[in-house]
């Protein structure tokens, strides 16, 4: 990552959002890029441990990786990694036990229609923003952030473009909501942001007030320089971010 890029950021991130955390780069690589290796999870109750549970380490300003070995979850390992489906526990996990699907032809529709991962390197990187380097090369970035905040992305992310669903927030999991569907994004030419952290299964897993926001890299860059020229600068957005910042 360009270090210019990084010092705009980082100052432009304190001058309009200072109490939101700094967005997460990730990336595929075949190298670790200075990220801890994270442990896999042993098993439990449910079967399976959620990926946001795992990631719980970035908030502390821990870079992770995670590979087709140490995730707590078929599901997240075939949303990042891909491989054979499993229709059978996929089945009963979203009909039987969640109910977030009617049947068997729905749950299998949603893994028809949902992107397919294609990794690019052993790894998936995650890396909290001070934490990333000139080797880094950020494929998307997230943030954890109250709906304030999110509206105020939202509204950024509108400010070049005429198109009405530009933000998308599609139905799938939450790593889904988090990865897939920017990841598949960051691979077309003019790609969309995805407002996710709308599965209930994961809320538990992170808090309460918070959504999250997936950008593309090259959407994340037009947003960061719009920034100053935007209404962050105005009255409209001093308002609602004193309410922000309040404890």
């Amino acid at each position: 990552m360009d270090a210019n890029f990084k010092r705009q950021v980082l100052e432009k991130w304190n001058k309009y959002f200072p109490t939101t955390s700094l967005p997460i780069g990730v990336f595929y690589s075949d190298g670790l890029h200075g990220a801890e290796y994270a442990r896999k999870p042993a098993p439990n109750s449910r079967g399976y441990t959620c990926i946001f549970a795992q990631m719980a380490r970035l908030h502390q300003g821990r870079s992770l990786a995670f590979d087709a070995d140490n995730l707590g979850c078929f599901g997240s390992l075939q949303a990042l990694f891909g491989g054979e489906y499993q229709e059978e526990a996929t089945v009963r996990l979203l009909c039987e036990i969640e109910h977030f699907k009617i049947d068997r032809e729905q749950a299998n529709a949603m893994h028809r229609i949902n992107p397919k991962a294609q990794p690019t390197g052993r790894y998936i990187i995650f890396k909290p923003f001070a934490e990333l380097t000139e080797e880094d090369a950020p494929v998307i970035y997230f943030v954890f952030a109250k709906p304030d905040v999110i509206s105020a992305l939202h509204a950024l992310a509108s400010f070049d473009d005429t198109r009405v669903d530009n933000v998308i927030v599609p139905f799938g999991s939450g790593c889904e909501g988090l990865l897939s569907f920017a990841l598949d994004e960051a691979r077309k030419e003019n790609p969309r942001v995805v407002l996710g952290g709308m599965d209930p299964a994961m809320r538990a897993c992170i808090k309460p007030e918070l959504q999250t926001f997936s950008m593309p890299t090259v959407r994340f860059t037009r947003m960061v320089e719009n920034m100053d020229d935007s209404f962050l600068g105005t009255y409209i957005w001093e308002g609602v971010r004193k309410r922000v910042e309040k404890p």
